[in-house]
């Protein structure tokens, strides 16, 4: 396995001493570039798309300022920190109106170079995953159109179409919150994300995470089109419950309401089944019991059991309950009471992926007392 190439920064100054200095401080943790003047640096960034650039403000011919300027059109999410030796806080300010993200005055500390140089590397890290996520999410949108585009029997395929467009809005929900969160720490930490930094990338994997999700539902999708075989495996229940919670604690979060789960120790549940199948049943079932229940009060408990030759799994709210009258229809397909926010397609198919592996759903609600719903699933390996 090849190493892991080191960041790079690009120093930009035209006196020959800083740029010694800088490139002697830095190249133990860094692959340090130099140039004298802006324009050779302008073409250092499109040939090494560098992390950090150390930016001199006053220099012959273009200056710092006006070099930002440049720069900004070719990377607009590398930090660039100015260095200046007689900058004014006008002077300081007016950089930061061009996009820069700190500035240091020379002669500069060593320690708080180094620190501040490490902040940013992240940061720009940071920002280019955001990027990177944003493009797989476009690029799976791109890809679902033409894939519509090539269909020549979009009428036989309607119902599958608008239950894969039902299942796509729950991952790409967990996507949003988290996305919102990375913007929350973003800002708050000012573009130094210091000991946040642990934090801020689980968010960048749990977006990961759901955008994979996005895939294997498209791939799911595409094979169902070409009735290819579904792939059948060995699935521990307890931690695809666990895959489903933690999708949904960012809203949770925001909305104030409490999303718990309970597995029994040391059991192990194991069914029969297709991964994101299973997967997209459990999300529907939390997702709506999380649309049930009330902001800052509400709560939802999830749990799971190995009851003789099979798994027990319950999703239980605190809000308002099914009315007696709906509670014969909800796993009809387009039956919704979200109007229309609602495809009526959530619980008609969970029912599907659930009878499909020999289990069973039921429900239990009282007006004002809540829901329960309660899927049975055969246990591959009966305890």
């Amino acid at each position: 396995m090849s190493p892991t190439p080191l960041p790079k920064v690009l120093v930009i100054d035209d006196e020959l001493g800083p740029r010694e200095s800088l490139r002697i401080l830095l190249k133990p943790e860094y692959q340090v570039f130099l140039a004298e003047n802006v324009a050779a640096g302008l073409r250092l960034v499109e040939e090494q798309h560098p992390d950090v650039i150390l930016l001199d403000i006053r220099m012959p011919g273009m200056s710092g300022i006006d070099g930002l300027t440049e720069i900004r059109k070719l990377d607009q999410e590398v930090a660039v920190l100015i260095l200046t030796g007689f900058g004014t806080l006008e002077t300081a300010q007016e950089a930061i109106r061009r996009g820069a993200n700190d500035y240091l005055k020379k002669p500069f500390d060593t320690h708080e170079m180094q620190e501040t140089v490490r902040q940013h590397v992240q940061r720009t890290r940071v920002q280019r995953r955001h990027r990177q996520t944003t493009e797989q999410m476009r690029q799976i949108n791109q890809m679902l159109l033409e894939e519509l585009m090539q269909k020549s029997h979009l009428a036989q395929m309607g119902q599958r179409t608008s239950e894969f467009m039902h299942d796509l809005r729950n991952p790409l929900t967990a996507v949003l919150g988290y996305v919102e969160l990375l913007g929350d720490e973003l800002r708050q930490s000012k573009d130094k994300l210091g000991a946040q930094w642990e934090e801020t990338s689980a968010f960048l994997e749990n977006i990961e995470r759901n955008l994979e999700h996005c895939r294997e539902l498209s791939q799911m999708w595409v094979r169902l089109g070409r009735k290819d075989e579904q792939s059948v495996e060995l699935l521990n229940v307890g931690d695809l419950l666990v895959e489903v919670v933690e999708a949904q604690q960012p809203q949770c979060r925001e909305r104030g309401v409490q999303l718990t789960l309970e597995l029994p120790p040391d059991t192990c549940c194991l069914v029969r089944g297709e991964h994101m199948q299973l997967i997209r049943a459990f999300t529907n079932l939390v997702g709506n019991a999380l649309e049930a229940v009330t902001e800052q009060v509400g709560v939802v408990k999830v749990s799971c059991a190995c009851n003789k030759q099979r798994a027990e799994i319950r999703i239980s709210d605190n809000g308002p309950g099914i009315p007696e009258d709906n509670l014969a229809h909800i796993f009809e397909p387009y039956f919704t009471t979200k109007g229309k926010a609602g495809t009526g397609l959530g619980l008609f198919i969970t029912q599907q992926v659930i009878v499909e592996r020999g289990g069973t759903i039921t429900v239990e609600s009282q007006s004002g007392a809540g829901a329960t719903f309660i899927v049975h699933l055969p246990l591959a390996i009966p305890p």
